[in-house]
């Protein structure tokens, strides 16, 4: 039994490093360097907000039914698909030459954390029924403290 604890907890921990770095990597993405890119680009003053707002957009679309099918087709093809798009994203960023584009690829990477999170606390709460808001709350700490990093290491 030992062992088996072991296990959960080691699966615990990485699924809070892996928010750390995943909210980590998509906050450097937009501050603070987000607003002067998007400038660059030529968007217009009054759609820079679009832009920024843009990756939020998913987490109000998705993020219920990604917790809601993980439960019937399991966690780990939705933690596959939001590590995909976390890991393909930033590279996106790197073909973008109108801002339009901008919104799209900020869009795309907002269905990184709408997936992620709400899979990730919801295999949290299966493995510590009795803890459940102890752990959820750890790791949303992780991802709050890859938050607070992200704009001195973006900038």
């Amino acid at each position: 039994m030992a062992q088996n604890g072991n296990v959960v907890n080691s699966a615990f921990w990485t699924l809070c490093m892996m928010g750390f770095f995943a909210i980590l990597s998509s906050t450097m993405s937009k501050s603070p360097v987000l607003k002067p890119f998007s400038l660059s680009l030529g968007t217009p003053t009054d759609w820079t907000g679009v832009v920024a707002s843009a990756s939020t957009i998913p987490g109000i679309l998705v993020s219920l039914p990604a917790a809601s099918f993980s439960d019937i087709y399991g966690r780990k093809k939705f933690m596959l698909i939001a590590g995909f798009i976390f890991a393909s994203a930033p590279f996106l960023y790197l073909l973008i030459t109108v801002w339009w584009q901008l919104i799209l690829v900020r869009f795309y990477h907002g269905f990184a954390t709408a997936i992620f999170v709400p899979v990730a606390e919801a295999t949290i709460a299966e493995l510590f029924p009795t803890k459940r808001g102890e752990r959820i709350s750890l790791f949303s700490s992780a991802t709050y403290v890859g938050r607070v990093i992200a704009p001195a290491l973006g900038g």
